[in-house]
């Protein structure tokens, strides 16, 4: 005869709630927004040469689209696994990293596991160019993240910012790849969006300068000064504009996105202010708001106006 007992019930449900818990947390550090602004490029690649709206190629585009987030959200978290000693002892982040949330680094490194591996079986699927590109820009993120005989990307200078150029192409050739062939076309217009977001991450760089110098990180802000940094990468998102205006000319890009050049001025306005203010790390974390807001519209209008070039009546 079987006694109940209703201490065992409780248990179960216990652990069934810590199990549930540590899920949401493991789930909750994932970091959506930086991995939805690294797939932008390839949205932007799905939605140039997406040749209809069949069914058949709105699933393909569905395959990329999610594929890309989960590559781009392993690259982010196997950065904040590599990073967490560092992290734990900056008093910026300290409160902010996976351990905060209840996850060990080995859930942490099972998490990137478990996301590279999505990315990789839905880029499988499509086609064998798109798995190497895939497998190209997850080495990338490895490369800029994990110690190989005490080096890392991140604290070599210059070529840590040639790693996000490079991941920032593999990621717009992720979604063009779907339904175009790879030639000079792709990465004429994979252009656009390398150079802005590696000027974008280089004034990153510049936001995080003092707590990298403090930690012995050699950015490119922390090697060669912040302000030549901050200036190159000025000069960098000017570069991408005057770009944009030539993808445009060149039929490569629609023509209504050629009205987003003004937005430069508006990214220049707060970039002297800060730059007035001794790039501050707040007035440097305004500017990071408006570049995101513009690199937003801009990603917007270029979606917008290939949907109009494509399928208009």
């Amino acid at each position: 005869m079987q006694i109940y007992d209703g201490k065992t019930d409780l248990e179960q449900v216990q652990r069934k709630n810590l199990m549930s818990g540590n899920l949401k947390s493991i789930l909750s550090s994932i970091r959506y927004r930086e991995s939805l602004i690294f797939q932008s490029p390839t949205l932007m690649g799905l939605v140039m040469f997406l040749p209809d709206l069949s069914f058949h190629h709105i699933v393909q585009a569905l395959y990329a689209g999610l594929g890309s987030f989960l590559v781009m959200a392993s690259i982010f978290a196997v950065n904040d696994w590599a990073d967490i000693d560092l992290d734990s002892q900056n008093t910026l982040k300290r409160n902010d990293t996976f351990l905060k949330l209840g996850i060990d680094p080995g859930q942490m490194l099972g998490l990137v596991i478990t996301l590279a591996a999505g990315g990789i079986i839905l880029f499988a699927a499509l086609s064998r160019l798109q798995l190497l590109t895939a497998l190209g820009a997850i080495a990338f993120g490895l490369a800029y993240s994990v110690p190989l005989r005490g080096l890392r990307g991140k604290n070599i200078p210059v070529f840590s910012s040639l790693l996000h150029f490079g991941g920032t192409l593999l990621s717009f050739l992720l979604g063009a790849l779907t339904f175009a062939p790879a030639d000079w076309h792709g990465l004429l217009v994979a252009l656009h969006p390398a150079i802005l977001i590696t000027a974008g991450h280089l004034v990153h760089e510049v936001e995080d300068y003092e707590q990298d110098q403090l930690a012995h990180c050699q950015t490119n802000a922390v090697r060669f000064g912040r302000k030549p940094v901050f200036i190159l990468a000025s000069l960098l998102f000017g570069v991408s504009f005057l770009l944009l205006l030539w993808l445009v000319q060149e039929g490569l890009f629609p023509g209504v996105i050629k009205y987003t050049s003004i937005l430069y001025l508006a990214y220049l306005v707060p970039a002297i202010q800060s730059y007035r203010s001794g790039l501050t790390r707040d007035s440097v974390q305004h500017l990071q708001r408006q570049y995101r807001i513009l690199f937003a519209t801009i990603v917007l209008t270029m979606l917008i106006g290939s949907i109009f070039n494509n399928w208009a009546l």
